[in-house]
């Protein structure tokens, strides 16, 4: 039955994964990971969590590779993050997420973007260092299919309309929608 390296190949790729899960289950009390949580270039020191983070089904981390480097992702405690979110971190490009956050489904967060100047492949440029990071500060709800590219802030209390792509900083309290994402409100008391 176990002839097939394939499959002894899968079943250990399986155990490891399960045991990475495992592991960072224990970081902070009343964590819920899916267990289809896909891990990318994780490494002691890389993740942070919470008390009461809850990362749903398909939800991808990446925390970056060779030779572009690694980042960090940091969620304060009682984030839920929805299903099939894809937060991409990378060497200068960390992601850190707020205390007490929604960030619906099929949500993108990418800390860093490559370097696209004219005369040299785009795949043999590294990171552009312009614009790294993000930050979202707390009690802050990214509706379903949000972007939100590098070098951007999201303010404490702001709320950011379905399928809008954020490019520039969002001030606290404010309620952004559109491609790109602008202004339609602020959230009242």
């Amino acid at each position: 039955m176990l002839r097939h390296a394939e499959v002894v190949n899968f079943i250990g790729e399986e155990r490891l994964r399960r045991l990475q899960l495992t592991r960072l289950r224990g970081l902070a009390p009343g964590l819920r990971l899916s267990d289809s949580l896909l891990i990318l270039g994780h490494h002691p020191g890389l993740l942070e969590l919470g008390a009461g983070v809850h990362l749903r089904e398909g939800t991808v981390l990446a925390f970056g590779a060779e030779p572009d480097g690694f980042g960090t992702i940091k969620i304060g405690a009682g984030t839920w993050i929805g299903q099939y979110n894809n937060l991409r971190a990378s060497e200068g490009g960390d992601i850190r997420i707020g205390a007490g956050c929604l960030i619906s489904q099929f949500c993108t967060l990418v800390g860093s973007q490559h370097a696209h100047a004219s005369g040299t492949p785009i795949v043999r440029q590294g990171s552009d260092t312009k614009r790294r990071g993000i930050v979202i500060g707390d009690d802050v709800w990214l509706g379903a299919g949000v972007v939100v590219t590098p070098g951007v802030t999201i303010g404490e209390g702001s709320v950011v309309g379905a399928n809008a792509v954020v490019t520039r900083s969002i001030p606290a309290n404010e309620i952004w929608a559109g491609v790109p994402a602008q202004k339609i409100g602020e959230r009242g008391g």
